[in-house]
């Protein structure tokens, strides 16, 4: 098994364009890589190299703080994907399910994490008070601001389908009647699962890793490997002003369940 180094992930940060006081959100797969000396730690420090004290680094740290309650027949006929009854919630304490990185991360001394009981992340660098406002930042707000700070999205060992800052582009295209009649709860679902206390969402969820292809062929993505993991790097903005337009033109390709 090929070993993979701090030295090694540094470098191909560098090849992707990355570099000091630059902004990035990450989402990863540390048992990508194959073998990494020093596991997430190896990762968390090669980044923090490369962007320097001068830059920020922001993962999601989805809380686990879940109980998973069963459908009934109606609700799935309604077309709920999934419902959790929402635990207390404890930013220092309640483990993340985004992965050895994030959760590896989230614990480090100079990170500070969102208070949102289910949608945290977590941020270090000059600009993460900003990036966590409130406090109470859920992860799409915290891709929001990372947006306006002209930020990155980095992919370590995954696909664009785990990128939630896609779900941006939502709000700026009108989707045709068919599929949001999919994606609207009924009244009754609502009231009974209000949403400060439950966590629930409706088919279909779009496919956001449909759009690897056309990024690459518009060459707004970057790639690299190290050990059996490939590293991608897009410009947020980039990403979401090419959804958009994809999903204006496509969206039975993003909304296929």
């Amino acid at each position: 098994m090929v070993t993979v180094l701090k030295e090694d992930i540094e470098i191909a940060l560098k090849e992707l364009g990355l570099k000091k006081s630059d902004i990035i959100g990450v989402h990863s797969s540390l048992s990508s890589f194959g073998y990494v000396k020093g596991g997430a730690d190896a990762v968390i420090d090669a980044l923090l190299e490369v962007v320097g004290r001068e830059g920020t680094i922001v993962m999601p740290t989805h809380s686990a703080n879940l109980d998973k309650v069963k459908l009934t027949p109606e609700e799935k006929a309604a077309g709920v994907l999934w419902l959790y009854k929402i635990l207390p919630y404890d930013p220092k304490e309640t483990p993340c399910t985004t992965g050895t990185i994030p959760e590896t991360f989230r614990k480090r001394k100079d990170v500070t994490r969102s208070l949102h009981p289910v949608f945290s992340v977590a941020a270090t660098g000059p600009k993460a008070k900003e990036i966590i406002e409130e406090g109470h930042e859920n992860v799409l707000k915290a891709w929001k601001k990372l947006l306006e700070l002209d930020g990155y999205i980095l992919l370590i060992g995954v696909d664009l389908g785990v990128c939630t800052a896609m779900h941006l582009v939502e709000g700026r295209v009108v989707l045709p009647k068919h599929i949001l009649e999919k994606l609207t709860p009924p009244k009754w679902f609502v009231e009974k699962y209000p949403e400060d206390q439950w966590e629930w969402d409706f088919a279909p969820y779009p496919e956001f890793s449909e759009m690897e292809k056309p990024c690459l062929q518009h060459e707004i993505m970057k790639t690299t490997k190290v050990g059996k993991a490939i590293l991608k790097l897009v410009k947020l903005k980039d990403l979401i002003h090419l959804y958009k337009e994809y999903l204006k033109k496509h969206p039975d390709q993003f909304y296929t369940s």
